[in-house]
């Protein structure tokens, strides 16, 4: 289930404001969450959509790993293992804990943020990265919206995106200020055929790799 912490309380909010008054939404992105607050609330909305980074002429490197399912955690563990900011992307809540806590039981110093967290904690944790008293952040979507670092090295999408636009978000927190970043998505074989399909929506051409844990590769893209 995606992480629909910031939904329920505005979708509660907004049903005990009057009817027929104007209302205006504004969001970072326009993903399925959103369509449904604009689908229930919004009359004959007028869409005003400011462009994205471009993302293909921009510093990042997109990279897309075929991996086997069973070897996603030891994989994500090698990649977190740099010395840089990384930046981890899962889809659900539960997920985002173990993955926080398998880092740090490997030595790797993590923090995790999703919407079952209070906001004092989300504060703290997302300023333990900025600060360098951790090095990896594992977040869900939602939790991630608000993330602004300009020194995060890697994006690790631990669960690929289902929108385009989930991609370019998560893309846009690393080479950020004329930094050069890299994005990872690890992909099992039977989603590339999807993964093609987002990627060419979001104007995107990744490498497309085959990797096993131990792999030189996973060293060379670990944040540095």
């Amino acid at each position: 289930m995606r992480d629909r912490g910031f939904l329920e309380p505005v979708q509660r909010i907004i049903r005990e404001t009057a009817r027929g008054g104007q209302k205006m939404l504004f969001s970072a992105t326009l993903d399925k969450g959103v369509a449904s607050l604009v689908d229930e609330f919004l009359v004959q909305p007028s869409v005003h959509e400011v462009a994205g980074e471009d993302q293909a002429s921009s510093t990042i490197d997109h990279r897309v790993l075929l991996i086997e399912q069973s070897d996603k955690r030891a994989i994500i563990e090698q990649l977190a293992s740099g010395p840089g900011k990384t930046l981890v992307f899962a889809r659900t809540r539960a997920f985002t804990e173990q993955l926080a806590d398998d880092l740090e039981d490997a030595g790797i110093r993590t923090v995790a943020l999703h919407g079952d967290l209070n906001q004092a904690r989300r504060t703290r944790n997302l300023e333990r990265l900025t600060s360098g008293r951790v090095n990896v952040l594992v977040a869900t979507d939602v939790a991630a919206r608000g993330i602004h670092v300009d020194d995060i090295s890697l994006v690790i999408q631990a669960d690929p995106p289902d929108e385009y636009k989930s991609y370019l978000h998560r893309a846009g927190r690393t080479g950020r200020a004329g930094r050069k970043g890299t994005v990872v998505t690890l992909v099992n074989a039977r989603r590339r055929r999807k993964m093609d399909e987002l990627l060419g929506r979001a104007e995107i051409e990744p490498t497309f790799e085959r990797v096993r844990p131990g792999d030189a590769l996973l060293d060379e893209l670990a944040a540095l």
